[in-house]
């Protein structure tokens, strides 16, 4: 595991929209060279004159927070996490510039490796003088040419954006590749441009701001906005890193850990409340997955409120795979008693397609301590809440998340009514008649649901062709659909005729 918190994001040259044409930019890749060798035998000719000096070019930015001076800027090219003695560093100096120096071979890497830069003890923020508590801030893969007069900023802004990516992919393949993978490894890069655009998208959303100004010297730029998100997110960062080390010791077999800080704005739900410290953690070992949701005091220093603890459980289940998930939680903010809920869900891959089975056990038992919801030693209800069916599956730059379910009334409930308490039935039950039974639902995104009657059903498009494009569809109310922007934002519309025409949303 890492040693130090690397929390996300991604600079851009100045005057630029970096994602403008990430579509395109997938296929670039740049050109690697190799040396020849020289004759034998009685080639009498003169030897091949020895290659030129490897040229020297600077990468240039700045590191804010404040603008900060004694800070170690420097290039992951190998995508381990850790600042190896080959590697390029440089250290910030006044109002917080650098000059990263680079070789040839690892200027044609910037594309495919994470600028990270250590903030020690010591570092001096132009702001707030000293800094006393260490971070760390990133500046993600560009997958674009990066000439050498553009400038990369590494900002708290840029950091938000390269830890969720990072949490993102690794949830899928712990180990985060090298500049060399990347560049060899198409599939890979497509998921890493997808997923900083969906974090991108979340951050303009959470924070009002656009892409552009994520980026920008927003000191320079007198963006007293960007400053204050920017001073919110380092308080943030600061504290997530001191938890997280604590989880590595805690978790010494864990594959990746995230632990999140931030403060609420008020702009998703009644849980991201304004003003109100939030800290986010995932835990993800070898073959379970933990989360934990806290509402935290002013400074950070004691928990006031367990908002929601859930632990997953992976194991093999015949040809296909179990998920058992635990969760305790309380949202309710008035009653001191924790809700406990239980799921198993089966999840097989066939023919491209990702279908699952999900069976919600109902649990009626409150408990005053949340850890007493994901105890393996708590049975599993014997009351069957819903049953969910889901397919996903891509097309090309379009991924699709498909979702129908039903209440146990139904008849369709009722004709799974083998399928509860599933960790020891492989040998008993076949996923296969399941998998039709999905396939043969109108669960796709384009078909009509074929069962009736349901509890309700969702679908969801991703184009990520272009700018990114979401559809959303509902059995009941207006679909929905989110277009990205030029400058990061994005126009959200709706419909109530299926699709047919699309409007202004109703407020």
């Amino acid at each position: 595991m890492e040693k130090s918190l690397h929390k996300m994001g991604r600079a851009r040259g100045e005057g630029q929209q970096p994602w403008r044409l990430l579509g395109a930019l997938v296929a670039v890749a740049l050109a690697s060279s190799g040396c020849g060798g020289g004759g034998g035998g009685g080639d009498t000719s003169p030897p091949p004159a020895p290659p030129p000096a490897t040229k020297a070019t600077v990468q240039n930015g700045k590191v804010i927070d404040g603008y900060v001076s004694g800070a170690t800027v420097w290039l992951d090219i190998n995508g381990n996490h850790v600042k190896d003695a080959d590697e390029p560093s440089t250290v910030s100096k006044a109002a917080g510039a650098y000059q990263l120096e680079l070789n040839e071979a690892q200027r044609a890497c910037l594309p495919y490796a994470t600028l990270y830069v250590d903030v020690p003890v010591g570092a001096v923020d132009e702001d707030s003088g000293p800094v006393k508590e260490a971070y760390q801030m990133a500046v993600p893969p560009q997958f674009q040419p990066i000439s050498v007069d553009q400038v990369l900023h590494i900002s708290p802004l840029t950091t938000a954006i390269w830890d969720q990516v990072r949490t993102r992919i690794t949830a899928t393949d712990p180990k985060l590749n090298s500049c060399e993978q990347l560049r060899q490894n198409q599939s890979l890069r497509e998921s890493m441009i997808n997923e900083i655009k969906t974090v991108m998208g979340d951050l303009v959303q959470r924070h009002n701001l656009s892409e552009a100004r994520i980026f920008d010297d927003f000191i320079k730029s007198k963006d007293t906005q960007s400053y204050k998100v920017a001073q919110d997110i380092v308080k943030g960062l600061k504290a997530g890193y001191a938890y997280k080390q604590k989880l590595h010791a805690q978790y010494p077999d864990a594959t990746f850990i995230r632990a999140e800080v931030y403060q609420g704005r008020g702009s998703h739900s009644a849980y991201d409340v304004a003003g109100v410290w939030y800290r986010n953690v995932a835990v993800w070992r070898p073959s379970s997955f933990l989360n934990e949701w806290v509402a935290l005091n002013q400074d950070l220093s004691k928990v006031e409120r367990v908002l929601n603890l859930r632990r997953e459980d992976e194991q093999a289940w015949g040809a296909a795979k179990i998920k058992t998930s635990r969760t305790g939680y309380n949202f309710e903010g008035n009653v001191n008693t924790f809700a406990c809920s239980a799921n198993e869900t089966i999840e097989q891959v066939k023919d491209g397609t990702t279908y699952s089975l999900a069976v919600h056990y109902a649990d009626t038992k409150r408990e005053d301590d949340p850890q007493a919801c994901l105890q393996d030693s708590r049975p599993l209800s014997s009351t069957i809440g819903q049953r969910h069916y889901n397919a996903d599956y891509r097309v090309g730059q379009v991924s699709y998340h498909n979702n129908l379910r039903f209440d146990p009334q139904h008849p369709e409930h009722m004709a799974l009514k083998d399928w509860v308490h599933l960790k020891a039935k492989s040998s008993q039950l076949d996923f296969n008649t399941v998998i039709a039974r999905i396939a043969s639902s109108g669960i796709r995104f384009d078909e009509d649901v074929k069962i009736s009657p349901f509890s309700s059903w969702f679908k969801r498009s991703t184009d990520d062709t272009g700018l990114r494009i979401t559809v959303e569809k509902w059995d009941t109310g207006p679909w929905t659909r989110t277009s990205t922007l030029a400058d990061g934002t994005s126009r959200k519309e709706c419909s109530s005729d299926k699709g047919k025409t699309w409007g202004s949303c109703a407020s």
